[in-house]
């Protein structure tokens, strides 16, 4: 599996794009940062796109990307997926003919720029190989994350979450060759972190405990910027997992 990095970052800020992950050239996990990482190229072999909740942060380039499909007249289709609330969402608030033009019903309904399809959480679907499973997350809206296997290989991608327990629980025998989760403030704001649907170093450890296997390595995403060497400092006091805080623009493979 090759994943490239176009976004990692909890906050907009020069220097950082927002949360996005691209398997194979083709399919993508969140779009806050696809318009300013890849050429319009690349924009255009995109097919799939798994959103794990409606946060602006996550869909903001859902639009732009669309626009961008649009106007190079290729007609391209590209699949949006998640559970049922968050594409309503996306649908009512972004796609609306108001903030943005509505994609799904453009240039017409049968030959859209964007299609949505519901999923179910824990119902595996099946993509150019790849089994790819919902769970839910434990966030401010609903949200979910994803479980990705093909060829005995496996990573997780959490977008945003506060701790787990039971959903880690329903993962607990998977061997995870990589565990994309989000630290997004330092363990000072602990009670902010779990109020608002969020970890911290101590609550994403805290959570591992419930794993069988451990990852084989854990990528650190959606890092407040301001916080970020607290958090490095933090995350260093658990030496026995392999661990690497994502910058954004780069490759992870396995």
């Amino acid at each position: 599996m090759r994943i490239k990095v176009l976004g990692a970052s909890g906050s907009d800020v020069p220097g950082y794009h927002l949360s996005s992950f691209l398997l194979n050239n083709k399919i993508l996990f969140d779009a806050g940062g696809i318009t300013g990482s890849l050429s319009f190229r690349n924009q255009q072999k995109i097919e799939h796109i798994f959103i794990t909740h409606a946060h602006l942060d996550h869909i903001r380039d859902i639009p732009f990307l669309a626009d961008n499909l649009i106007v190079s007249g290729k007609g391209k289709s590209i699949k949006i997926y998640s559970i049922k609330e968050v594409l309503e969402d996306i649908k009512k608030h972004l796609l609306n003919h108001r903030l943005w033009p509505d994609f799904t019903v453009i240039p017409d309904v049968q030959n859209s720029i964007l299609k949505l399809e519901m999923i179910q959480e824990e119902s595996p679907i099946l993509i150019d190989g790849y089994k790819i499973t919902a769970y839910r997350m434990n966030h401010t809206v609903p949200s979910v994350g994803y479980l990705v296997e093909k060829d005995g290989q496996a990573f997780f991608y959490t977008g945003d979450t506060g701790p787990l327990k039971n959903s880690w629980k329903k993962l607990l025998d998977k061997k995870l060759n990589a565990l994309i989760i989000e630290v997004s403030l330092p363990d000072k704001m602990k009670e902010l972190a779990i109020k608002t649907g969020h970890l911290t170093a101590e609550l994403l450890f805290e959570d591992l405990k419930f794993f069988k296997y451990k990852p084989e390595k854990i990528f650190i995403t959606h890092i407040k910027p301001f916080y970020r060497k607290q958090i490095e400092k933090e995350l260093k006091k658990f030496p026995d997992y392999r661990i690497k805080i994502l910058q954004g623009v780069e490759i992870i493979k396995f």
